[in-house]
C-alpha cells in the first residue's frame, strides 16, 4: 500500500483525532482523551512485587492503582521481591487488567532506536541493507556502553553526523534519566501520540495538517527538537469545512466500525471483535464466483488477505485473531493465502505472527495490544458518542446557518457532555444560534440524531 503519506490532525477540547493516511485512504485513527492519556512508552523505576516462577512473571509497583505485569524472559534470572527494577510501559491498563512492562526499555527517535541493556546494531525491517552497512560505519565512533541501537527507516537518506548526533543525544538522554531517585518514580513521560506518529512516518509524509493553532505550534516546537528538517511541514486548515471532512474522513471511520467489508472482487469480510479473540471470515458472493470455482476462490482469499492485514491494523485488533477462509480443496493453495496473510501483515507497527492453520482449517494469528481497539473508543463509550455528536453539530451549524440546533442524544451520553464543559462551550461557541440537547431514551449508546429547533 505504501506509506503514511498525510496526516490529519482534528481537535475538541477533551479529545483529539490523528488520522493516518495512504493516498487519502486511512490507515490509522489515534485517538487522546483528556485524563485518559496513554502510558505506552513511559519509562519508570519500580518495585518488584509478587514474583510468580509458574506463571512466568513478576508483578511491579509503578505507582498506579494495579501493578505491572513484566513478562520474565526465558533463561533469564528473575528480578528479586522487593528490588528496584526500570520497566517501560508496553501496553496500557485494560478493564481489570494491569499495565504491560518489560525490563527492556526502548528510546525512540527519528533515525535511531535506544535498545537498553541490549548491545549492538539491529536493522529495521524496513531499511535497505546498504544504507544499514552506512550507519554501522558512521556509529562505531559512539560510546554506548552496555546499550545497543536499532537503524529506523529514515536513517536512510541522513548524514552520517546527523546518525552520530541522534545516537549520542539518545544515550545522554537515557543516562540523564537513570540518575532520578526514587522508586516508583517516572523517569521519562510517554512520548506525545502525535508527534511519534510524524516521526514514525518521517520517510513518506507529503503533509500534515492541523485544525487547532497551540497543537500545530507543540507540534513544530516537538519537530525542531527532534527534526528540524521537518519542522516546516505541518500546516493549519484554514478551510471552512471540517478537517475530516478531506478525504471523506468520517465515512472512512464509520465504515471502520463496520462487521461488514466489501472486497473489490465482490466477496467481503465479516468482522467480529469478541472479548477474548477477534474472528474474521471470508464471505463469497456466489453469484460472482459461480459456485465455488478453485481458481476464483483463491483468488478472492488472496485479495481478502491484503484487506485483513489492513483492516487489523486500522481497527488495532490485539490479542487472537482468528481468520477463516474460503474452503479450497488444494493444499498448496491454502499455503499460498497464508504466505500471502504473511507478507501483508509485514509492516504492521505491532508484533503480528501468523501462526498457521488449525485442524478446522482455520489461519490462527497473534498481534500485540499495547491499547485499546477502535471499536473500544469509538462504540459505547457515552463519551466518544458525545464527541461525536458535537463535531456533527458544528458541521451542521456551517451548513445550515442561522438555526437553532436541538441534538438528541441517549441519556448517558448527554451525561457525559454535560459533565465535559469545555468541549460543550468550545461548540455552542461555533453555533451562534445555539445548540440545546435533549436526553431521549429511545436512542442507542452511540447514535443521536441533529436537527433544527
Amino acid at each position: 500500500m505504501g506509506g503514511i503519506d498525510e496526516i490529519l490532525v482534528d481537535h475538541l477540547p477533551g479529545e483529539t483525532r490523528a488520522a493516518l493516511l495512504t493516498r487519502g485512504r486511512l490507515v490509522a485513527l489515534r485517538v487522546m482523551r483528556a485524563g485518559q492519556d496513554s502510558m505506552v512508552g513511559a519509562v519508570l523505576r519500580g518495585r518488584v512485587g509478587i514474583v510468580r516462577r509458574d506463571q512466568g512473571a513478576a508483578f511491579v509497583e509503578i505507582g498506579t492503582p494495579k501493578s505491572g505485569f513484566l513478562s520474565l524472559r526465558r533463561g533469564a534470572k528473575p528480578p528479586v521481591q522487593g528490588s528496584a527494577i526500570v520497566v517501560q510501559v508496553t501496553k496500557d491498563t485494560v478493564e481489570d487488567k494491569g499495565a504491560g512492562v518489560t525490563d527492556r526499555p526502548v528510546l525512540v527517535g527519528r533515525l535511531l532506536t535506544l535498545r537498553t541493556g541490549q548491545p549492538g546494531l539491529e536493522r529495521s525491517r524496513r531499511l535497505d541493507p546498504e544504507s544499514f552497512d552506512r550507519a554501522v560505519k558512521a556509529l562505531k565512533q559512539v560510546e554506548l556502553g552496555n546499550d545497543g541501537l536499532m537503524v529506523n527507516p529514515a536513517a536512510a537518506g541522513a548524514s552520517d553526523e546527523a546518525l552520530v548526533a541522534e545516537a549520542r543525544a539518545l544515550k545522554a538522554a537515557w543516562d540523564e534519566a537513570l540518575k532520578q531517585p526514587g522508586a516508583p518514580k517516572l523517569l521519562l513521560p510517554a512520548p506525545d501520540p502525535v508527534l511519534r506518529a510524524i516521526l514514525d512516518n518521517a520517510a513518506d509524509l507529503k503533509a500534515i495538517w492541523f485544525d487547532a493553532a497551540d497543537l500545530l505550534n507543540r507540534a513544530r516546537a516537538g519537530l525542531q527538537r527532534l527534526a528540524p528538517g521537518l519542522a516546516s511541514l505541518p500546516k493549519l486548515h484554514a478551510g471552512t469545512a471540517p478537517l475530516f471532512h478531506r478525504h471523506e474522513l468520517e465515512n472512512q471511520i464509520d465504515a471502520a466500525l463496520s462487521p461488514r467489508v466489501r472486497l473489490p472482487g465482490g466477496a467481503a469480510l465479516v468482522i467480529d471483535e469478541l472479548a477474548a479473540l477477534t474472528v474474521i471470515d471470508v464471505d463469497m458472493a456466489r453469484q460472482v464466483f459461480g459456485g465455488g470455482n478453485e481458481d476464483a476462490v483463491l483468488a478472492a482469499n488472496l485479495e481478502a488477505a491484503d484487506e485483513i492485514a489492513r483492516q487489523i491494523a486500522l481497527r488495532d485488533l490485539g490479542g487472537i485473531v482468528v481468520v477463516d477462509f474460503l474452503r479450497m480443496a488444494a493444499g498448496a493453495n491454502r499455503k499460498r493465502a497464508i504466505e500471502a496473510l504473511r507478507r501483508a501483515t509485514v509492516g504492521d507497527a505491532q508484533q503480528i505472527d501468523v501462526l498457521g492453520m488449525t485442524p478446522a482449517g482455520l489461519v490462527e494469528m497473534t498481534r500485540r495490544r499495547s491499547r485499546p481497539s477502535l471499536m473500544h473508543l469509538l462504540r459505547g463509550d457515552p463519551l466518544a458518542a458525545g464527541f461525536a455528536l458535537l463535531r456533527a453539530a458544528i458541521a451542521a451549524a456551517q451548513s445550515q446557518p442561522g438555526k437553532k440546533l436541538v441534538a438528541r442524544a441517549a441519556p448517558g451520553a448527554v451525561r457525559a457532555l454535560e459533565a465535559e464543559k469545555a468541549s460543550l462551550a468550545f461548540a455552542r461557541a461555533r453555533i451562534p444560534a445555539g445548540l440545546e440537547l435533549q436526553a431521549d431514551p429511545s436512542q442507542s449508546a452511540d447514535r443521536f440524531d441533529i436537527a433544527p429547533g
